[in-house]
């Protein structure tokens, strides 16, 4: 098996999509694990939500829509129709993150930060395995919160790697 890693500048826009799917196109792809960072800025972003959050800011809700609308922008330029799957796994993904927005009751910084950030890659993973299928690589996403676990140092966290391989192996 072979693992490219993207960093988010290498995906910050639909070009750098489309750079991927080139990649990919020159050095193959069979047998490929992709691993792909938060787009552009978004991470920085996502922080701002997360400062909004605990501030009580009015702010909170727009600053969710700044990322809204990066993400989006990005899905209109790769995908000529809004009816793709992508734009409802997208909003799927921003619905999870306006949910846990509303319903957490932990104080705990560093556990609410690492539930919000994670969001900017699994949106990213997420444009990406869909365009790439739109391109006719076929992909399957997978979200790693089901196969990769750790203990809960939250923001230092470290890999319970018995209990990921035992995932591993059943999977």
């Amino acid at each position: 098996m072979r693992v490219f890693k993207f960093g988010g500048a290498s995906v910050k826009d639909a070009e750098g999509i489309k750079n991927v799917y080139g990649v990919l196109q020159k050095v193959g792809y069979e047998n490929v694990l992709l691993v792909v960072s938060a787009m552009g800025k978004t991470t920085n972003a996502l922080e701002v939500v997360i400062k909004n959050y605990f501030d009580k800011s009015p702010e909170l809700k727009s600053s969710v829509q700044e990322v809204k609308k990066y993400h989006n922008q990005i899905l209109l330029d790769l995908f000529e129709d809004e009816k793709n799957d992508v734009f409802s796994a997208v909003n799927k993904q921003f619905s999870d993150l306006e949910y846990f927005l509303n319903h957490n009751k932990s104080p705990n910084y560093n556990f609410v930060y690492d539930q919000i950030v994670s969001y900017g890659e699994l949106i990213s993973t997420t444009i990406l395995s869909h365009f790439m299928n739109f391109m006719g690589i076929q992909t399957q996403w997978l979200d790693v919160r089901n196969f990769i676990k750790t203990n809960s140092n939250y923001r230092d966290a470290e890999v319970d790697w018995e209990l990921t391989k035992k995932i591993f192996r059943k999977t």
